[in-house]
């Protein structure tokens, strides 16, 4: 118990010490194609920059951010600094997560597919799918829109995942 308690604590103190993002919650880039820079262009913040910047702001932690093959950003979080047992309401180190998560991706067009898991030894689906709401109603009280999140339940794991996905091609 006290190692659960001591990386909770560990997560939000080394939190506090981060540096605050720019007030856009976006990169310095501003660079179109090529890397040049495009005068008057808003700065278009990448999924490898997100996960660069998350990363930084979390290391030393049990959170992983990682690019996936596809493009996609995956994010877990442990379930056991996500949700308390047989309980759906976020707790203090995954809504750190997701406050600089909305923050980030506040301005960005990318979506979200949410997944949670229920306990451990349990095949409680309507856990896992209050869970996974419970976390996109977090994000959408952030400023993210509902319509940006596809939510899913599953009966085994032991991470809320959170895929963050640029939109399809016009």
């Amino acid at each position: 118990m006290r190692i659960l308690v001591g990386l909770g604590f560990l997560v939000l103190v080394g939190l506090g010490a981060c540096s605050t993002p720019s007030p856009s919650g976006v990169g310095p880039s501003g660079a179109g194609p090529g890397g040049v820079a495009v005068p008057g262009a808003a700065p278009k913040q990448t999924l490898e920059s997100e996960q660069r910047r998350l990363a930084e702001l979390f290391r030393g932690t049990p959170v992983v951010f990682e690019m996936q093959r596809d493009g996609s950003l995956r994010i877990g979080v442990p379930l056991e600094f996500a949700f308390d047992k047989g309980r759906f309401v976020v707790k203090p180190p995954l809504g750190k997560v997701l406050d600089l998560v909305a923050r980030g991706q506040r301005a960005e067009p990318t979506r979200f597919a949410v997944s949670a898991p229920t306990d451990p030894q349990s095949k409680a689906v309507l856990l896992a799918t209050e869970r996974a709401n419970s976390t996109r109603d977090y994000l959408v009280s952030r400023g993210l829109a509902p319509t940006r999140f596809s939510v899913s339940a599953l009966t085994s794991g032991d991470s809320v995942v959170i895929v963050i996905t640029e939109p399809p091609a016009p």
